[in-house]
C-alpha cells in the first residue's frame, strides 16, 4: 500500500511538473505572440508617421520653392524688360503683392536699398532680415515676427539674390524678397492624423515652434521645453534628440509626459535654403495600445484551443516516447564521450609508449635521451590536463564546482601564465607576448587558480591553431569602480580563425572544430572557461575571421584587496638547496611503482627511507619509532585498509611530542579544492597532488622545514 502511495504522489508531481511546463510553453508562446503583434503595430506606426512626415516635408519644401520661384520669375521679367521704368516695376510689385499670398515684396538694389511695394524705400541694413539676404548665395527663408505699431504678425521671408545685378531704369536690382504670414504654411500641411491622436510642428533647432497643428500647444511656445520632464524610453534621452538635431540627422524617440506616453518623429527639412528647420510628427502610443489590445483580445480563443492542443502532445510525448529518448540521447552521450576520451587520452598515452621505447634503443645517447625526455613530459602533461578537464566537467555537471577567493597578485599570475607558455611558443616558433601596462591595481580578490586555468585554456588552444611565425598575446586592463577592479584579460593570434558556424556552437562540451591535421584537444577547453567565467560573475566573449585569427576577451569584477604587509623575499622563492641528506622519511604508499619512484628520488638526495604499504603500517612504524626518529612523513590518501586521512587522524591524537608537529605532507589523486582542504582538516602540513612534480614536492618540503632546528 504504502509504495502505491509512493508511486502515486510521484505520478502526480510529474503530471504537476507537465503541467507547468506545458502551461509555462504556451504563456511563452503567447508573450512572444504578444511581442510580435506589439512591434508589428509599432513599426506601421512608425513607418506611418514617416510617411506622414515625408509627405508633409515634401509640402513645405514645394511650397517654400514655389515662392522663391516665383520672386526669381518677377526678377527674371525686370531684367527681360531692358527700358522699364523703375516707378512702373515698383507699381507692378504692389500688384504683385495684393494679388498673390505675398504680404510684402521688396526689391533690393545694388545700392543697399530696400523699395517695399506699398511705395516705402528703406536701407537694407534696417531690415531684420539684411544678414540673411548678404549670406545668401543664391536662395533663403527665414522666420520673422514683427510687432510694430504699424503692423504686427508672424511671417516667413523669402529672398532670392541675383548673381549679377540687372538694370531696371536708373537702377540696378540685385534680389526680391517677400513675407509670407506663418499661417499659410499649416494650409500645405496634414497635421491631424490618427484620429486626432497626432499633431505635426515644424519647429527651429533651438525648438521653438514656427508653426502647428490646432491640438498642440507649448507655454513658451517651444517644443523641446516640455520635453525637460519628460522619461525617455528604448535608451533615448532630451540629450540625444538636442545632438540629432544639432547634426542634422532624423530621430525617433518614445517618451512620456504627463501621464501620457507619445512616439515622435523628428525630421529635418533638409536645410532647405539654409535654414535649420525639423518636421515633428507626435502621436499617443495609445494607437498602437488600442491596436494591439484588439488584436490580443481575438487572439484568446485561438490560444485556448492550442492549449489543449500542447496538453495532447504532452501527454502522448510522455507516455509513448519519454523512455526511447531518454535511452537513446544517454547512449548517444555515453558513447560521444567515450569516443573523444579514447582518443584523447590514447594520442599522449601512444607518445609517451613510443619515446619509452625509443630510449631503451638510445640509452648511450644523453642527447636524444634528454630529447625524448623532454617530449615524454610534454605528453604526460597533457594527459594531466585531460584527466583534469574531464574531472572539472563532471563536478560542473554535478553541481560541485566551487569558486574560492584569496587574496592574489595579478602581476605574479600574469608572469607565472607566461613562463607556462613561454616553452610551448618557442618550440613552435611562435612570437608570444604578454603586456602588463593596463594593470593599475594589481592585488585583487579572486581564485588565482582557477584564473589561470581560464588563462592557460585559452592561450593553449592559441598555440595549438596557430601556424609556425604567428603571434599570440596576453592583455590585461583595469577599470576601478567603487573599490572592485574590472579587469579585462584578452588572448588574441594570428590563427586559422574559426567560422562563424562553428562560433554559435564554440561554448558547448565536446565541441571542436575539424580543419586541422594537427588539432588534439577533449573539447571542454572553452567550455570550462566560460562556466568558471560566469561562476566569478564574469563575462567572455570571443571575436575570430577565418585566416586572420582569433580574440578571446574575459572580464572579471575583482574587488580591490590591500597589498601584504611584507613581500616574500626572493631568496626564500628561489631556494633549491636546502639539504635532505641524513633526513629521516617514512613513505606510506600502497601502489609499488609510486612508492619506488619516491623513495628512490629521495634517496638519491641522501635521506633514510622507512617504506609502509598502508596507513596501518604507517601509523604502526611511527608509534613504534622513539620521538623524533621521523624528519618528514609523505602520506598517500587512497589506500587498503586505512586509509591517509585516518592515519593521520591517529598519528596526530598519539600522546608523545613529536606527533603534533612532524611534518606530514599528502599525496593524492584528488586535486579538487575540499579534497584538499579536508587533507588539511585531517592533520595534513601540505598537499602534494599525483602526477607528484617533484621540484614542487621538494619545494613544500624547505618550506616545511624553512627556520626548524631539525636532529
Amino acid at each position: 500500500m504504502g509504495k502505491a502511495g509512493g508511486g502515486e504522489r510521484r505520478r502526480w508531481w510529474v503530471w504537476t511538473l507537465v503541467l507547468l511546463l506545458a502551461f509555462s510553453a504556451l504563456g511563452g508562446s503567447y508573450w512572444l505572440y504578444y511581442r510580435s503583434i506589439k512591434e508589428a503595430v509599432y513599426s506601421t506606426t512608425h513607418s506611418f508617421m514617416e510617411q506622414i512626415a515625408d509627405h508633409d516635408h515634401l509640402n513645405i519644401a514645394n511650397q517654400m520653392d514655389s515662392k522663391t520661384e516665383y520672386l526669381g520669375m518677377i526678377l527674371g521679367r525686370i531684367g527681360a524688360s531692358r527700358d522699364s521704368r523703375f516707378e512702373d516695376v515698383i507699381y507692378d510689385l504692389g500688384v504683385e503683392a495684393r494679388t498673390t499670398s505675398f504680404d510684402t515684396l521688396y526689391l533690393i538694389t545694388a545700392e543697399d536699398e530696400a523699395y517695399s511695394s506699398s511705395y516705402l524705400k528703406n536701407a537694407l541694413g534696417e531690415m531684420p532680415w539684411a544678414e540673411e539676404f548678404r549670406r545668401a548665395d543664391s536662395r533663403f527663408v527665414m522666420r520673422y515676427d514683427e510687432a510694430s505699431a504699424e503692423r504686427w504678425g508672424e511671417f516667413l521671408v523669402y529672398g532670392v539674390r541675383l548673381p549679377q545685378p540687372v538694370s531696371c531704369g536708373e537702377k540696378e536690382i540685385s534680389g526680391a524678397v517677400g513675407l509670407v504670414p506663418i499661417s499659410e504654411i499649416a494650409g500645405q500641411m496634414r497635421l491631424e492624423s490618427f484620429d486626432g491622436q497626432g499633431i505635426a510642428a515644424v519647429m527651429q533647432s533651438s525648438g521653438d515652434i514656427i508653426t502647428a497643428s490646432r491640438q498642440y500647444s507649448a507655454p513658451d511656445n517651444n517644443f523641446l521645453t516640455p520635453l525637460e520632464r519628460a522619461q525617455f524610453k528604448n535608451g533615448g534621452s532630451l540629450e540625444a534628440c538636442r545632438q540629432a538635431i544639432q547634426r542634422g540627422d532624423s530621430l525617433f524617440a518614445e517618451y512620456s509626459l504627463d501621464g501620457s506616453s507619445y512616439y515622435a518623429m523628428f525630421q529635418p527639412l533638409e536645410h532647405h535654403g539654409g535654414n535649420d528647420w525639423y518636421l515633428v510628427v507626435r502621436v499617443s502610443t495609445r494607437v498602437t495600445e488600442d491596436q494591439v489590445r484588439m488584436l490580443i483580445t481575438r487572439s484568446v480563443p485561438f490560444f485556448l484551443v492550442l492549449g489543449l492542443l500542447v496538453l495532447g502532445v504532452t501527454y502522448f510525448i510522455y507516455y509513448s516516447m519519454n523512455s526511447v529518448k531518454v535511452a537513446r540521447a544517454s547512449a548517444q552521450a555515453k558513447s560521444a564521450f567515450l569516443a573523444n576520451m579514447s582518443h584523447e587520452i590514447r594520442t599522449p598515452l601512444n607518445g609517451i609508449v613510443g619515446l619509452q621505447y625509443l630510449m631503451r634503443q638510445n640509452l648511450d645517447d644523453r642527447e636524444k635521451l634528454e630529447n625524448y625526455l623532454k617530449k615524454a613530459e610534454v605528453s604526460a602533461s597533457f594527459l594531466q590536463n585531460v584527466i583534469t578537464d574531464v574531472l572539472d566537467m563532471s563536478k560542473i555537471e554535478s553541481g560541485q564546482m566551487e569558486i574560492y577567493r584569496g587574496r592574489m597578485d595579478l602581476n605574479a599570475l600574469m608572469e607565472e601564465v607566461g613562463v607556462l607558455l613561454e616553452n610551448q611558443t618557442a618550440q613552435k616558433g611562435l612570437r608570444f607576448c604578454v603586456d602588463r601596462q593596463g594593470l593599475a591595481e594589481p592585488f585583487v580578490w579572486g581564485d588565482a587558480l582557477r584564473i589561470k586555468q581560464i588563462l592557460t585554456n585559452l592561450l593553449g588552444n592559441a598555440v595549438k591553431f596557430t601556424p609556425e611565425g604567428g603571434e599570440i598575446s596576453l592583455t590585461v586592463e583595469q577599470e576601478i569602480k567603487d573599490g572592485t577592479a574590472l579587469t579585462v584579460f584578452r588572448v588574441a593570434d594570428t590563427g586559422c580563425g574559426m567560422n562563424p558556424e562553428f562560433l554559435k556552437r564554440i561554448w558547448s562540451p565536446f565541441e571542436q572544430e575539424r580543419r586541422i591535421a594537427s588539432q588534439n584537444g577533449t573539447g571542454l577547453g572553452t567550455t570550462l572557461s566560460k562556466t568558471l567565467v560566469e561562476k566569478m560573475d564574469g563575462s567572455i566573449s570571443v571575436e575570430s575571421q577565418l585566416g586572420k585569427g582569433t580574440t578571446f576577451t574575459v572580464s572579471l569584477p575583482l574587488p580591490l584587496a590591500d597589498p601584504p604587509d611584507e613581500e616574500p623575499s626572493a631568496g626564500g622563492a628561489a631556494r633549491t638547496g636546502h639539504s635532505l641528506r641524513g633526513k629521516r622519511v617514512l613513505v606510506a604508499e600502497d601502489n609499488e611503482i609510486n612508492r619506488m619512484i619516491v623513495v628512490s628520488i629521495l634517496e638519491e638526495l641522501g635521506c633514510r627511507l622507512t617504506e609502509a604499504r598502508d596507513g596501518k603500517e604507517a601509523l604502526d612504524a611511527f608509534e613504534g619509532s622513539s620521538p623524533d626518529s621521523f624528519d618528514l612523513i609523505l602520506m598517500d590518501i587512497q589506500m587498503p585498509g586505512m586509509d591517509g586521512y585516518e592515519a593521520a587522524r591517529r598519528i596526530r591524537a598519539l600522546h608523545r611530542e613529536d606527533a603534533g608537529r612532524v611534518p606530514i605532507i599528502a599525496m593524492t589523486a584528488n586535486a579538487f579544492r575540499e579534497d584538499i582542504e579536508r587533507a588539511l582538516a585531517a592533520g595534513m602540513s601540505d598537499v602534494a597532488t599525483k602526477p607528484l612534480d617533484i621540484k614542487l614536492l621538494l619545494q613544500k618540503i624547505e618550506r616545511l622545514w624553512e627556520g626548524e632546528e631539525l636532529s
